[in-house]
């Protein structure tokens, strides 16, 4: 009868300490240990002794398993983050109503005047040369004298004697393509100056406008920026994840941050997670250790 009650708690204590007992070598002794120039088996422990692969291996599977690019596009597409972006979107411009600062002190919060000034004459002259460059695509010239010489030739139509003195067909051409010429050089040097000098006035008219009265302007198209920034956050996103992926480099960050972390961090960092689960192969040690105590009772 001792034997039949002694047995299976001795087994159940030997799994208990056993299992225990492993747990901790995963973790225990932090260092290694040499008794001179002999070094002791199974120290340091497996993960301090392992950090580095452990590191490798959780950065691989996190940025390429985990965050990999379609897993980030399905939660920035989900139809619950593009209803919170809509919201975000509406309530902000719902507190531009009453929002009485102006644009340029609105921006002086965030930017220093020299850093505004300096991004406006950029965006100025890109914008600028942008237009001026699409007017002379345009050929504006070729326009305004085909347009004036149509004026011309269905006034010498209806007047025999202005029609007499009109040049012949290939002097007419010659002249058109003159005219033509000259008026386009006059566009391509004045229109950057003009364009600039309008950019200019709505620039002062819009920076020293106030908020509320810029939401007054276009509250009627308030769907239409929704919309607009819903598709802004779309397009941005979908054509950078991959590059932000790569320029983050989450592989690299993930195994850097565990190995900064000494033996102990990790051992609270692991326990943290999965104190439970640990405890309870403990116990199960100890459960395993009772029944084979009863099982050697049979042999």
């Amino acid at each position: 009868m001792y034997r039949v009650v002694i047995a299976p708690i001795l087994g159940g204590i030997i799994g208990y300490i056993t299992n225990a007992l492993a747990i901790k070598m995963l973790f225990r002794p932090r260092r290694a240990i040499y008794i001179g120039k002999f070094h002791i088996p199974f120290t340091p422990g497996l993960i301090p002794q392992q950090k580095s692969r452990i590191a490798k291996s959780l950065g691989q599977m996190i940025g390429g398993s985990l965050l990999d690019a379609e897993t980030i596009r399905g939660v920035v597409f989900s139809d619950e983050t593009l209803k919170k972006v809509e919201e975000k979107a509406r309530t902000f411009l719902e507190s531009l109503h009453s929002e009485n600062r102006t644009v340029r002190e609105i921006l002086g919060l965030y930017f220093e005047e020299e850093k505004i000034c300096g991004q406006w004459e950029l965006l100025r002259e890109k914008a600028a040369d942008a237009i001026s460059e699409r007017i002379n695509q345009a050929n504006v010239g070729r326009m305004i004298v085909d347009a004036g010489w149509d004026a011309v030739m269905e006034k010498a139509n209806s007047n025999r004697l202005f029609s007499a003195i009109l040049p012949g067909k290939r002097i007419q051409e010659s002249l058109q393509n003159f005219l033509a010429e000259k008026i386009n050089e006059e566009v391509a040097q004045r229109t950057p100056d003009i364009i600039g000098n309008e950019l200019d006035k709505a620039q002062t008219e819009i920076f020293d406008t106030r908020i509320c009265d810029l939401y007054a302007r276009y509250e009627g198209k308030k769907e239409n920026i929704v919309a607009y920034v819903l598709q802004f956050y779309r397009t941005i996103l979908d054509h950078n994840i991959e590059k932000l992926l790569d320029a983050v480099k989450i592989e690299q960050i993930v195994a850097e941050k565990i190995n900064s972390f000494d033996a102990i961090e990790l051992e609270k960092m692991i326990f943290g997670i999965m104190k439970k689960e640990l405890r309870a192969i403990v116990y199960l040690g100890a459960a395993l250790g009772f029944c084979m105590g009863f099982v050697n009772l049979l042999f």
